[in-house]
């Protein structure tokens, strides 16, 4: 079965709870496409935990195997994203992430190219007119340009929130 399911970075815990569902139903994350397009196979029901990891450029041997000497398994990647799963057992649900320090750096990783895009399209928007004495002829470049920034600029905000939460608990 597949199923198109966008998300985004500070939607990391409500992703992994429509897989666990998913996983309950009787539904197992096979694989994952950088068009959010989800690939599941059948198999009996039961609690499983998913947890996804940002790692742009892969990540350490060490890194992959420390993860599975703690029992979880990897399953799919896209997009520098990996996602491991993990059984429920006396129904604890496992993090890779128990710490809230580890969180908070995490979040970090995740809010410094959104910043970095903000900037980008900031730069971008000085370049187009100047503003002191034309108006702005917005193109579809533009458009998409001003679209790109509004969402780095929603998403650092988003986990700005998330890392604040983090740091009040």
């Amino acid at each position: 079965m597949k199923k198109f399911r966008p998300w985004w970075a500070w939607q990391d815990e409500q992703h992994g709870a429509w897989l666990q569902r998913m996983a309950a139903q009787g539904w197992y994350l096979r694989a994952a496409n950088w068009l959010e397009i989800y690939t599941f196979e059948r198999g009996a029901p039961a609690e499983v935990a998913y947890r996804w990891d940002l790692h742009l450029n892969n990540f350490e041997p060490d890194y992959r195997q420390l993860l599975e000497d703690a029992g979880w398994e990897y399953v799919a990647a896209h997009g520098g994203w990996h996602c491991w799963r993990k059984p429920i057992v006396a129904g604890q649900v496992p993090e890779i992430f128990s710490d809230p320090a580890d969180r908070l750096r995490r979040y970090r990783r995740l809010l410094a190219p959104c910043v970095a895009m903000v900037v980008a399209q900031l730069l971008l928007v000085s370049q187009w007119a100047d503003w002191g004495r034309a108006p702005l002829a917005l193109n579809a470049l533009n458009w998409l340009s001003l679209g790109i920034g509004a969402i780095a600029a929603y998403s650092a905000v988003q986990l700005g929130r998330r890392m604040a939460a983090l740091k009040a608990a």
